[in-house]
């Protein structure tokens, strides 16, 4: 089957594939259906490629054989000077062709391979079968081409069929090897060529090169596999000359015509394939051209002739190869040369004394043919050459001409309109042209599609992300800090006491952490503004946060021992002083104005009261301010930080380099975004614990606090709609407060059945950080982790069963706690305590539905003394005997050891 006709029948199968959607959905890549891509979205999906060298060396030294055979063929087209000038190229052999053939090997057996030296000539005339067998002889270039691109194909077959999603695997690669049609312009023309210029040669070596490729495809059985309509589609002329623009002058005769002029009103026949259009429709409307403009008749006529006639050289040239006995009485030498050399058959029939030749030649042969296909071509080429004119009318029928003309211009439409979705669909093959070693990596990483020769998956399967902790830590109040002390004096605080201790600490834990490649250390994602993130082990973590939050309090007893010494207690005493007559200066003058408002009249000042107080009270603020600040010079500026652990899959740690900022690294991670939300402190979380703590102390006396730093809650905020918003804004603004209020009975209604319906702590809510948690996972991560060292304790207890010495001192947000024990069993003393405070709702992670966080309670806390004297020896006891209570409601309870 002619090339074109498998085009005309390749359209009905993409319409069916597309499935009623335009033709350019069935041949864009889905994201679903690939095994890895990068990209957000269908606008920007990317899919990351890599041709290895085991098919890019081989392609390159294949092209520049394919044009030294073409040149050796063609010697004709060139003087001998340069003759002479290509037999010194490296890598040119002047023997290296076989005799010109236009029939298979007789060695050849397979059909698949039958098929590429047949069509090799009928691609273009220039590329006779014994010059494509030369090329891909065993141990020619292109033989090593064939045998790259038949591997890569099968292997991308098998892959789509072990895939557990559909992938068109085949058609992935095919996409990816348009990358090398689109080097064959800048080869070709570093090769010195004839007079003729590069042109011909380009053309013909596409064509090669795309019978190499049709070849490696049908052994590959790529046609056969679920995306062989869309590998066919990529398996086409244009794509190979670089685009329909360069079609005419190239030698194709793909499509049955050599065009050597732009095809008229392509683009408008590619835009009606694109849109819908049939073959039929397409072919009509390219009949009707013809009719309508005699130019454009004689064209399609004068190139259906020199189609005509090549095509009977071709049956003549293969009949006398093939048959035992000659059938025509002449060297078929002189009929190769017409039919192949570039530009001779149209030079010898526009040419008289040519035409007058061949007339003698043919009509000889036919008197001499033994077959009547021989004769009957021979007379078919006598009659033009006799008949011949410049014109061409009346050669052939009108009909056939103008059916040849409209299948050409149908097949040589979808081709263009296919090529222009494929170059869109091209866009998303990401081709990564790092090093060596970085292809590799991301290619290890299961991150990259390789397409190579070596016994190996083109996309290697990814393996389950490493799992490792995540530690965010951030300041509390920097914004408040920068605009009271001031860019300078806080980036020189923040140096000493906050980065500096913290980096001196991780660097103990730093043990060839360098991205990420070592997991048992850990690792500096980023320094912010108030805040440090580290990814990496987890217990190296849990001893990093402990070590952050020692060197935090020691800071702040020194302040406080600091603040104790005579000339800053001094100091501040003095500022107090200073701050509180101006505060009572300012207050005094508020009283008089507020009196004169009072009375009606001016404050003494002679201003209008009201003006005067709003002034006023601004001063005051100020004053505060300015107090804030001096102080906070004199006395030092206590840190108060959160810090939280999570755990999870490691980042992906994006490099690259900029020209103005040089190499960055930038790591992303969902858990270490969640980390980030684990030190947010909601005011309003706080404030329900400082209520709790007033209410207390108002009820009981004493001084009782909280040992905790860590709380969740859900703060009671009643949803409003939009639609009921603006009606109560409305009643309100037509003063009917009534009306507005009767409005949000119902929302509360609402609320108050959804508050009812769960438990407080199986709603989850916000979280209030100012010491150290981890989430559910790095706890059971670290309790893994340190089972053989650690004996871990888990216990759930009433507030009302601790000791009373405990019970006495201390007011906990929740009557009941659950507490995870870590003991150093040799000590039996308490090495380590976490109490769950509850399950979070990190905004932006909610689809998680929250997860349990657990406080890291200090050593040094009284709370965790009290509780190892008081009760851990019972429930080391009951952990010998085997007893005691391990269930709760979180679901992590029972006792972990070594």
């Amino acid at each position: 089957m002619a090339y074109a006709d498998e085009r005309i029948e390749l359209l009905p199968r993409l319409r069916k594939l597309a499935a009623g959607r335009a033709l350019s959905d069935a041949l864009r890549l889905d994201g679903n259906a690939l095994r890895f891509h990068l990209g957000t979205s269908l606008a920007d999906l990317r899919v990351p490629v890599s041709l290895a060298p085991s098919v890019l060396e081989p392609f390159g030294a294949a092209v520049r054989d394919l044009v030294f055979l073409l040149a050796q063929r063609h010697r004709a087209l060139f003087k001998q000077a340069e003759q002479d000038q290509l037999l010194l190229l490296e890598g040119f052999d002047a023997k290296a062709a076989r005799p010109v053939s236009f029939v298979p090997p007789s060695q050849v057996r397979t059909e698949g391979v039958r098929r590429a030296f047949l069509e090799a000539p009928e691609l273009n005339p220039s590329l006779d079968s014994g010059l494509f067998a030369s090329w891909i002889a065993a141990g020619r270039p292109g033989r090593s081409l064939v045998g790259a691109l038949n591997a890569v194909l099968r292997r991308a077959v098998a892959e789509a069929q072990a895939a557990d999603k559909a992938e068109p695997t085949p058609y992935l690669v095919l996409l990816a090897f348009r990358r090398l049609a689109s080097q064959l312009p800048a080869i070709v023309p570093r090769i010195p060529l004839a007079r003729a210029g590069p042109r011909p040669f380009q053309g013909a070596a596409a064509m090669g090169l795309l019978t190499a490729a049709r070849l490696a495809a049908r052994e590959a059985a790529v046609q056969e596999s679920p995306s062989g309509a869309l590998c066919e589609a990529a398996l086409q002329p244009l794509a190979w000359l670089g685009g329909a623009k360069h079609l005419p002058g190239s030698g194709c005769v793909a499509y049955g015509f050599a065009f050597e002029e732009p095809v008229h009103r392509l683009g408008l026949y590619a835009h009606k394939v694109a849109h819908g259009a049939s073959v039929e429709t397409l072919s009509q409307d390219a009949m009707r051209e013809l009719e309508s403009s005699e130019e454009a008749q004689r064209k399609a006529e004068r190139a259906y002739t020199v189609a005509a006639v090549r095509a009977d050289l071709l049956t003549v040239l293969r009949l006398a190869e093939s048959a035992r006995t000659p059938p025509v009485g002449l060297d078929p030498a002189a009929l190769a040369q017409l039919y192949g050399l570039p530009g001779h058959l149209e030079r010898t029939l526009t040419l008289p004394e040519r035409r007058k030749d061949l007339l003698a030649i043919a009509r000889s042969a036919a008197k001499a043919a033994t077959q009547t296909a021989a004769r009957n071509a021979l007379l078919s080429i006598a009659r033009v050459c006799k008949e011949f004119t410049d014109d061409a009318p009346g050669l052939f029928p009108e009909q056939d001409v103008r059916a040849a003309y409209a299948k050409a211009v149908a097949s040589l439409a979808l081709d263009a309109a296919l090529e222009k979705m494929l170059e869109h669909v091209e866009s998303s093959i990401f081709h990564r042209e790092e090093g060596e070693e970085e292809i590799e990596a991301e290619y290890e990483l299961g991150r990259l599609y390789l397409v190579g020769v070596e016994e190996r998956p083109i996309l290697r399967g990814r393996a389950k992300a490493a799992q490792i902790g995540h530690l965010f830590c951030d300041v509390k109040d920097f914004t408040r800090r920068t605009a009271m002390l001031k860019e300078a004096v806080v980036a020189d605080f923040l140096s000493r006491e906050f980065y500096t201790p913290i980096l001196t600490a991780a660097a103990r834990h730093h043990h060839g952490a360098d991205h990420l490649h070592d997991m048992g250390g850990i690792y500096l994602n980023n320094l912010l503004g108030d805040a440090v993130s580290f990814s990496g082990d987890v217990s190296a973590l849990v001893a990093l946060a402990h070590d952050i939050r020692r060197a935090l309090q020691s800071y702040g007893r020194r302040l406080e021992n600091e603040s104790a010494t005579g000339s800053v207690s001094r100091s501040i005493a003095a500022a107090e002083e200073r701050y509180a007559a101006r505060r009572a200066q300012v207050q005094e003058a508020i009283a008089d104005a507020e009196d004169a408002q009072r009375r009606g009249v001016l404050d003494r000042s002679g201003e209008e009261p009201r003006t005067r107080i709003a002034r006023l009270q601004a001063d005051l603020r100020r004053i505060a301010e300015e107090r804030e600040s001096e102080l906070s010079l004199a006395q030092g500026e206590k840190l108060e930080a959160g810090i939280f652990i999570s755990y999870g899959a490691a980042p992906e740690v994006a490099s690259f380099d900029d020209h103005v900022f040089g190499a960055i690294k930038v790591a992303i991670a969902e858990k270490i975004n969640e980390s980030a939300r684990g030190t947010a402190r909601n005011a309003s979380v706080r404030a329900r614990v400082e209520t709790l703590l007033r209410q207390e102390r108002g009820a009981k006396g004493g001084r009782k606090t909280c040992p905790f730093s860590v709380f969740i809650s859900q703060p009671l905020a009643i949803p409003v709609s939009a639609e009921a918003e603006l009606a109560i804004r409305a009643s309100l603004e037509d003063g009917d407060a009534e009306g507005a209020q009767l409005m949000l009975e119902e929302s509360v209604r609402q609320f108050v059945a959804r508050l009812a319906e769960k438990r407080d702590d199986e709603q989850g809510g916000d979280i209030y950080n100012a010491g150290a948690a981890l989430s559910e996972e790095a706890l059971h991560a670290y309790m893994d982790a340190r089972a053989r060292d650690l004996l871990f304790l888990r216990r759930s207890i009433a507030v009302r069963d601790l000791h009373p010495s405990i019970a006495d001192q201390f007011v906990f947000p929740s009557q009941r706690l659950s507490l995870v024990a870590a003991v150093a069993p040799a000590a039996h003393s308490l090495h380590e305590l976490y109490v769950h405070v509850g399950r979070a709702l990190f905004r932006g992670l909610e689809k998680t539905g929250g997860l349990g966080v657990y406080e890291i309670i200090p050593s040094s806390s009284a709370f965790f003394t009290l509780l190892a004297q008081h009760h851990l020896p019972a429930w080391l006891l009951e952990h010998e005997k085997g007893e005691g209570d391990e269930g709760t409601a979180d679901g992590l309870w029972e006792v972990r050891t070594g």
